[in-house]
Order: structure tokens, then C-alpha cells, then sequence
């Protein structure tokens, strides 16, 4: 129970409650009794004037109106009337069957003490005077066993309220607390039942935009992603193993037929250079795949400035040879005088447009042309390939970056694609903070818009 969450919010809060109404109750039986000994010390002063203004002295005699010492004993206020030499010389109240006490407060002063009968009073001693004659001493008593009890009264009630409301607060504490965790429990469930092989289930809570509401979504959002990671690695496993089979067949083919009987010299160069080229192809699949998941995963490592017409520039010469050989015309569009520089990997960079420029080649016949062409629209590059070739089908188009597709299979198996060149293009753009996008109409070319995050000034 202890290591409940449910239990240590309920006690952590009821513990700070309970904190705050006992300083509280404190406070306020101290307040309570402050306020007490006020009002009685100001009752006493008052008392002490009318009592000092209504008192007769002639020689040794002393006496006071009977409606004034009604007054007094009606508010509750006794008191001795003292000669100078100390003698009482008159009572008010229950003065008359008690002794003066001792020791009396300083003159002007106020005490606290108990009569004989542990009767709890408050005194007040000042002089009686006439003017600045001193004719004697007043001293005035003011029980306080009422506002003791009402004291205790208070304390008693604060007894019981206290306790009463920490229980109160336990009980509601822990009903919200059961209220509030209670998609907690539902994500715990539905923790305990995700594996890897389904991943499709989801809260979908109705909750408010609070922490709780956060997290449940979050959670959504985390299954959603991990479905999609490996819903991606399945589909990786499954297109790798299929991309390899047809080369290793190939392989496994001319080893056979090698074996089968004994050939010359030339017929088994001839067959070796076959399986060499089947070789390569695997090694370049592998080295796509690996390319494409390292990037997916990691990113760009260290972004640095690089110059984006640089990056084309060279592409557009590395392509040249290649363009030259099929009869296709390549046209460059980079504006003078313009910043294009961005932060990335420039050989990354180089190697998305080259795919670009590869793809438009292969797909555009002779007599043909191929532009690249640069522009810069506030703070993003754009960079465009358009090709006159036969354009693409519109069923085709959603499917373009996907791993492994391909638009006309048997062409671009004879041509060496394996459907991954723009899959590395679009992970490549992303991971740069950038898009890629395609528009197309069969029978007039395609264009591929890469659009990329450049340096602000």
C-alpha cells in the first residue's frame, strides 16, 4: 500500500492539511486569547477611570455611589479601595470576602493570577487621585473563568473539527485520486498487453487537455509510432529477402551449370563475370538498405554550411557522361549573385540529386532534356528536375518513395534499379528539415520539387 501512488498522494496531502489547520488552530486560539486579555484590559481601564471619578474621599472616609458599584458588579468588575497607607477602605463586588492579593502589579501595570479558591483573575492597580493629589489605591479584578472556558470551548471544537476534516479530506482525496489515476490504470493495462506482434490497440480517452489527457494521448502516439517502426521493419525484412532472392538464384543458377559439367576457360570466365555482376547487385542493394536505415535512425550527424549551387554543379558533371551517352540534353538553371547556402551533409546532399538526375535520365528518352533547376524563396531553397519524359500514371504517384517500388519493374531491373533511389532522396531531404514532391502527366515529363531549410542572416 505504501508504495502506492494513489496512498502517498492521499497521505502527503492529508499530512500537509493536517499541517496547516493545526498552525491555523493555533493561531487562532492565540488570537482568540490575545483579543480576550485586550477586552478585559481595556474593560479594566475603563472601569478604573469611572470607578477613580466616582469615589468620595472626606479625611479618612471613603465611599462610592450605589448605581456606580452596580455598574461595576454588573459588568463584572471588583475591587479594593486603599488608603495610602494600604489599608482597604472600601470593596466592589466579591472584593468584600477576599483578601487583597499579593504581590499587586506594578502601579499602571496589569497581572494575572488566582484567588485563594484558584478562581483565575486579571488585576489592575492605579492610583486614586484628585487631580495630582494621591489619595490612595484602586485595585480593580476582572474574573476570567468564562473566557477560559470559552478558550477550551474553542480548543475542544478544534479537537474534533481537525481530525473530522483530515478524514473527510482522506476519503475525498482518495476518490479523486482513483478518479485521476484511473486512465493511468488503463495505460498500465494496456502496457502489460502490447508485444510485438499487436500493437494496433489504443485508449482513445475522452480526457481534458491536462497531464493525465497528455499522457494517455502521448501513449497513443508512442504505439502508433512503434506500430509504424515495426510495421516498417516487417516490411523491410520482406523486401530485402525478396529484392535478394532473384541474385542469389541467379548465383546459385550459374554455380549449378558450372558444376554440371566441365567447360573451357572462356565459358567459365564468361559465367563468373555474370555471377560477378550478380555480386555487385547484392552489394548494392545491402549498401542502399543500410544507407537508408542509417539515416532513418540517425540523422544527419553534424550539420555544416555547405553551398547548394556547388552541390549541383557537381552533379550536373558527374551526370554529364552518362547524359551524353543516351542523347539526353542536360540544362542547369542556377540565378547569379543569389545565397545558397544551408546547413547539412553535403555528400548526402550530392547523392539525393544525383538519384534525382539518374532517375530523370532513365526514364527520358533521346533527343530529350533534363533540367535542374535552383531558386530561393525567402528562407528556403527549391530545387527543381523536370525531364520530358513519358510522365508517370497517376495510380503511381502516392507510391513513388516508398522502398522498393517500382513503376515499370522489368525496366528498371534491366537498367539496375532497385526501387530504393528515391526512398533515399526523400529520407535524405527529410532528415535536412526539408520536402520532396512530384507532379507528373503521362506523355509530358515529371517534376521533382525538393524544397530545403537555407541559412538565415
Amino acid at each position: 500500500m505504501t508504495k502506492s501512488l494513489r496512498v502517498q498522494l492521499v497521505f502527503w496531502s492529508v499530512a500537509l492539511e493536517a499541517v496547516l489547520l493545526v498552525t491555523l488552530g493555533v493561531a487562532l486560539v492565540l488570537i482568540l486569547r490575545t483579543v480576550q486579555q485586550r477586552s478585559s484590559d481595556e474593560s479594566l481601564h475603563l472601569a478604573a477611570a469611572q470607578l477613580n471619578a466616582s469615589v468620595d474621599v472626606r479625611g479618612d472616609a471613603f465611599s462610592t455611589p450605589a448605581e456606580d458599584v452596580a455598574a461595576l458588579q454588573a459588568a463584572g468588575i471588583f475591587a479594593w479601595i486603599l488608603t495610602p497607607a494600604g489599608q482597604v477602605a472600601g470593596t466592589v463586588g466579591i472584593a468584600a470576602t477576599n483578601a487583597v492579593p499579593a504581590p499587586l502589579p506594578a502601579t499602571g501595570q496589569m497581572l494575572s493570577l488566582e484567588l485563594p479558591n484558584e478562581e483565575p483573575i486579571r488585576i489592575f492597580a492605579t492610583p486614586l487621585q484628585e487631580g495630582s493629589k494621591v489619595l490612595g489605591m484602586l485595585v480593580l479584578g476582572l474574573p476570567l473563568r468564562e473566557a477560559q472556558r470559552l478558550q477550551q470551548r474553542f480548543i475542544y471544537a478544534l479537537l474534533f473539527l481537525i481530525p473530522a476534516v483530515l478524514a473527510l479530506s482522506a476519503f475525498g482525496g482518495l476518490f479523486l485520486a482513483n478518479r485521476a489515476l484511473a486512465p493511468v490504470t488503463e495505460i498500465t493495462r494496456m502496457a502489460q498487453q502490447v508485444s510485438a506482434e499487436e500493437l494496433s490497440g489504443r485508449l482513445n480517452l475522452d480526457l481534458p487537455d491536462d497531464e493525465i489527457g497528455q499522457l494517455a494521448r502521448t501513449f497513443d502516439a508512442m504505439l502508433a509510432r512503434l506500430e509504424d517502426a515495426f510495421r516498417r521493419e516487417q516490411q523491410l525484412t520482406a523486401d530485402v529477402s525478396h529484392e535478394l532472392r532473384t541474385p542469389l538464384s541467379l548465383l546459385k543458377a550459374q554455380l549449378s551449370l558450372a558444376r554440371s559439367k566441365p567447360r573451357d576457360a572462356a565459358t567459365l570466365l564468361a559465367m563468373m563475370t555474370d555471377m560477378e555482376s550478380d555480386v555487385d547487385r547484392l552489394t548494392r542493394i545491402v549498401e542502399q538498405t543500410l544507407l537508408l536505415t542509417q539515416i532513418e535512425q540517425q540523422g544527419i550527424a553534424a550539420p555544416v554550411p555547405v553551398q547548394l549551387d556547388d552541390i549541383l554543379r557537381g552533379v550536373m558533371e558527374r551526370v554529364g557522361k552518362s547524359a551524353t551517352n543516351r542523347n539526353v540534353r542536360l540544362v542547369l538553371d542556377l540565378p547569379p549573385q543569389m545565397e545558397w547556402q544551408l546547413p547539412g551533409d553535403g555528400s548526402l546532399l550530392a547523392q539525393a540529386f544525383d538519384n534525382l538526375l539518374q532517375n530523370a535520365l532513365a526514364y527520358t528518352p533521346a533527343q530529350g532534356t533534363v533540367t535542374l533547376r535552383a531558386r530561393r524563396h525567402w528562407q528556403e531553397l527549391v530545387v527543381t528536375v523536370e525531364d520530358s519524359g513519358a510522365g508517370i500514371a497517376a495510380e503511381h504517384l502516392p507510391h513513388l518513395f516508398e522502398r522498393y517500388y517500382r513503376v515499370d519493374s522489368a525496366r528498371a531491373r534491366s537498367s539496375g534499379g532497385f526501387g530504393l533511389g528515391l526512398a533515399i532522396v526523400q529520407t535524405i531531404v527529410r532528415a535536412h528539415g526539408g520536402g520532396i514532391s512530384v507532379e507528373s502527366v503521362v506523355g509530358s515529363g515529371s517534376i521533382f520539387t525538393v524544397t530545403l531549410p537555407a541559412f538565415t542572416n
